[in-house]
């Protein structure tokens, strides 16, 4: 990204940002109490402070976004792959070229024809296509200076090295052997240094995962490698993405620990940063803006925090924009896990979910962003008018907000503040009024100020309710709408019967006389809470029953379901 691009994004701080956030200041960055910046090492309580969890630090949600989104983008081959393939990695080459890496049709290449590795002009024609046979799970990837296109094989842990035209030139690791080094184990993310040196995060499986960085040189010989399992300093718990920025530092995704680790490259740790998210990928520009693809946040995984792609400064940490995903506040998992930036500042992500490239294009200072409308549904179908409402989009909301996404937004705000009960059991006072803002979440008095939107779960879900049975009974409903309405309508409605009683949970903890009178309650909601978010086996059967034990990720299932057997776009927002 040259200096010009640069500045055009810092000059739209001005021009588009958000409410509340003053024209030209810059978002500071959410440091945890105790660490010190850059290679000074760690003050006094450091450890202690790393170890806290990343609902401590206050999401970085409302920020400008001076991009237009543009999806899906670029020419695919013909035949099936055309249906459109799971994408992972995006990257601009030297040449000016986007290359990118798919998971082919089934989120997985074992077995399958199409080739992962694509290699498209600046205006997204297909040029030529690499690599068909190789992958089981293609992962990591990168373009180095000179041209060399790089991929990692997460479950066949290798990393190839291709050049600008798809010869290989490099295997590292061996095809279906994990161990240690110079072995490869679960390789996650591949970042080139200028000198050549190859730097490969490793491991994909929590606790049970290598957690590991490891350098080799640029002939594939190993030199060493550093990292363990856990949540102190140079530990990981899955290290999802690797990239260096202009000095030289190796900045680490630690996903599954909500923050970005940064090392020198003989791995002596310098920094953390909690402020970009739960980090599934990062893009570091030669001018050291940092780009950083969130694709998990919003549900328990990071409570509170929008997914997205986060856009900030690798100089001193500041977050200036967020380019919020289209499902910002579902449960599952989705968008952009991959990310890239090209030389006009245009950003690229990889989504997997969507199955889809997301181009989003840099608007010159002065240009609004379009309004994203969401997608209407047929005309005269009224099942798919109600299907909408519960989906995408009720008229009364603003932006058009679905039922079902009013009712994971709530729930996001539950779930950040029973994390916040939980975290300080000496203090009363905090506890109670977090207690009272899980409350205003599922349940709010009218009138009444709090976080979130003041709807209430309860209210979404009976909404949901009301919607999804009008879709069934809807003439003309499809026998998929008919199916699935009637799983998310037993959902709902335990959705908002279970909201009522974790309400009332949060009622009798705000009326505690004391800390050993609110611990039981504050465990109880906290699990309530949970459950009605992820869903739970109360009952330990082994099955999860939609009536009394699934929760809001299983009713989006089944929403996504009735959206693809209908033809719609898979989105809830």
């Amino acid at each position: 990204m040259s200096h010009s691009i640069r500045a055009v994004l810092l000059a739209s701080i001005s021009l588009v940002a958000a409410p509340g956030l003053p024209a030209l200041l810059p978002v500071l960055p959410a440091r945890v109490p105790g660490f010190s910046t850059l290679a000074t090492g760690f003050s006094s309580g450091a450890l202690a402070a790393q170890l806290q969890d990343q609902s401590r630090i206050s999401p970085t949600n409302d920020l400008p976004n001076p991009f237009q989104r543009i999806h899906p983008w670029g020419e695919l081959p013909t035949g099936l792959y055309a249906e459109r393939a799971s994408f992972i990695g995006a990257e601009q080459g030297p040449d000016g070229n986007i290359y990118l890496l798919g998971r082919c049709l089934g989120n997985s290449c074992t077995g399958r024809p199409e080739p992962p590795v694509l290699k498209l002009d600046s205006e997204g024609r297909l040029l030529s296509t690499w690599g068909s046979g190789m992958f089981d799970f293609p992962h990591g990837f990168a373009v180095d200076r000179e041209g060399n296109v790089w991929a990692s094989d997460q479950r066949g842990h290798q990393v190839f090295k291709w050049d600008s035209e798809g010869e290989l030139l490099m295997t590292i690791g061996q095809r279906g052997t994990e161990g240690a080094p110079p072995l490869l184990s679960e390789p996650t993310d591949v970042a080139i240094a200028p000198n050549g040196d190859v730097f490969i995060t490793e491991g994909h499986s929590f606790s049970e995962g290598a957690n590991r960085v490891s350098k080799y040189t640029s002939g594939g010989t190993y030199i060493m490698s550093w990292g363990t399992t856990g949540s102190g300093p140079g530990e990981f718990n899955v290290p999802h993405s690797i990239a260096l920025d202009s000095q030289g530092r190796v900045f680490v995704g630690d996903r599954a620990n909500n923050r970005i680790q940064i090392f020198d490259q003989e791995g002596n740790f310098l920094d953390v940063w909690y402020q970009f998210g739960r980090p599934s990928g990062i893009a570091i520009t030669n001018d050291d803006m940092i780009y950083v693809a969130d694709s998990e946040s919003w549900g328990t995984d990071n409570p509170g925090w929008k997914k997205g792609i986060r856009i900030g400064d690798a100089r001193d940490g500041s977050v200036l924009f967020l380019i919020e995903d289209l499902e910002s506040t579902a449960i599952e998992h989705t968008g952009a896990e991959g990310v890239g930036v090209d030389s006009q500042g245009n950003v690229y992500g990889a989504v997997v979910r969507r199955r889809m490239l997301e181009k989003h294009v840099l608007l010159p200072p002065g240009i609004s962003r379009g309004a994203l409308t969401p997608t209407p549904a047929p005309p005269g179908q009224s099942a798919l008018t109600h299907v909408g409402h519960v989906a995408t989009e009720f008229g009364t909301f603003p932006a058009g907000q679905g039922f079902a996404a009013r009712a994971t937004t709530e729930m996001g705000i539950a779930v950040l503040h029973a994390n916040f009960a939980a975290g300080d059991l000496s203090d009363l006072e905090a506890i109670q009024q977090h207690a009272g803002h899980v409350l205003h979440a599922l349940d709010p008095v009218e009138d009444a100020a709090g976080p979130g939107l003041g709807y209430g779960l309860v209210r979404a879900a009976e909404d949901v309710v009301t919607h999804i049975g009008l879709a069934a009974i809807s003439p003309g409903a499809s026998a998929n709408v008919q199916t699935h309405a009637q799983h998310i309508d037993m959902i709902a409605r335990s959705v908002a019967s279970r909201g009522r009683e974790a309400a009332d949970v949060a009622r009798r903890l705000q009326s505690a006389t004391s800390i050993r009178r609110a611990a039981p309650l504050i465990a109880q909601l906290r699990l309530l809470i949970y459950r009605l978010a992820e869903g739970g086996d109360s009952n330990g059967d082994g099955q999860l029953s939609l009536e009394d034990e699934a929760g809001l990720q299983q009713l989006e299932a089944h929403v996504y379901l009735i959206l693809e057997g209908e033809g719609l776009p898979r989105i809830i927002r």
